[in-house]
């Protein structure tokens, strides 16, 4: 009995500890979303640059889903080690 008590008890510790990456990991994205919104902006008004990563498909992406990818494609790397 107590080492399904002690097992429960780490199931229940990798629990919390998983929605805490997961809270951290929402709280970082609503802090560097903005960051990378501005620089996709400021990207698209830079006379002379040649976006091709945000032509898809022959349609231009918005810049909140640039800087959505931007912000999910960054992020991950505070998460690993």
């Amino acid at each position: 009995m107590a080492h399904d008590t002690h097992a429960s008890l780490g199931g229940r510790y990798r629990d919390r500890r998983a929605n805490a990456k997961q809270h951290e990991y929402r709280l970082l994205v609503l802090l560097v979303y903005p960051i990378f919104l501005l620089f996709a902006v400021v990207a698209r008004l830079v006379p002379g640059s040649r976006q091709q990563s945000a032509i898809i498909g022959g349609r231009r992406r918005s810049v909140f889903s640039e800087a959505r990818e931007a912000v999910h494609t960054v992020i991950p790397f505070a998460f690993m080690g």
